[in-house]
Formats: structure tokens, C-alpha cells, sequence
């Protein structure tokens, strides 16, 4: 009698290699999900901080950058307007170390930053210090 097709046995095997190998590759992709996003969050803080000395370069205005340790958020205003032209909030993984407000003021006419200062924030699995300075006009990590 010639038996065609797959015995049961044969498709357990098939299936637990499937489910092994599944469990294998779906947990670290989910991580890297997580490290994705909080490299998004922290390379868009970067282009708003770049922003906020653009605009104060462009409009000869001081700008202003709210860091809201407390709210997991960051805010740009020029000086004249309370009105948010930036405003962003971190992912859940994503927060300020320091819980308290942090203020940066940019003024004109070459964008630099009233303090310079160590920012961390804190992540899912690293500590990120990105450092404000005037030297490079720009954020280094």
C-alpha cells in the first residue's frame, strides 16, 4: 500500500521547528522596535534644536527651548510668542532624568545657546547625554 502525504508526526515536527524559530526572531525584533523609535525621538529633538537656532538666526528673535522633564515633553517658542513652534513628546521608554523644567534660550544673530549643559535621558536599556554647546552649533551625543 503506498501511503501518500505527510504523517502526523511529520507535521508536529514541521510546525515546532516553525514555532521555535518564530519565538526566535519576534522577541529581539520587538527590542529593536523600541531602540528605533527612541533613536526617532532623540534625532527629531536634534533637528528642532537645529530649528529653533535657525529661526533665531533668520528672524534676528531669541528662541526659547522648554525641556518638561515632568511631562516627558520639549517645547520651542520664539521670545515674542507663547505659542508653541515646536512641540514634541518622548515615546514611553523615553524620559528626561531631571524632572524639574530646563530652559535654553538661542539668541540672535548666530543662534547660541545661553548655557551649555549635559542633558540625560533616559532610554529602555542606555542612558543618552546629549551635550548643548555653541562651539559646533549643534548637538553632540
Amino acid at each position: 500500500m503506498k501511503q501518500n502525504g505527510f504523517t502526523l508526526i511529520e507535521m508536529l515536527l514541521v510546525l515546532a521547528i516553525t514555532l521555535m524559530i518564530c519565538s526566535i526572531s519576534f522577541i529581539p525584533a520587538g527590542s529593536l522596535i523600541v531602540q528605533i523609535s527612541e533613536r526617532q525621538n532623540l534625532d527629531q529633538l536634534k533637528i528642532d534644536i537645529m530649528r529653533l537656532q535657525s529661526i533665531a538666526v533668520l528672524t534676528n528673535q531669541e528662541t526659547v527651548l522648554t525641556l518638561d522633564g515632568s511631562k516627558k515633553m520639549y517645547f520651542g517658542t520664539t521670545a515674542d510668542s507663547m505659542q508653541p513652534k515646536i512641540s514634541s513628546k518622548f515615546t514611553e521608554t523615553l524620559h528626561f532624568a531631571e524632572k524639574s523644567e530646563q530652559v535654553f534660550r538661542f539668541s540672535p544673530p548666530y543662534g547660541n545657546i545661553n548655557k551649555f549643559k549635559t542633558i540625560v535621558i533616559e532610554g529602555s536599556k542606555k542612558k543618552i547625554c546629549p551635550h548643548l554647546s555653541n562651539w559646533k552649533r549643534e548637538v553632540s551625543y
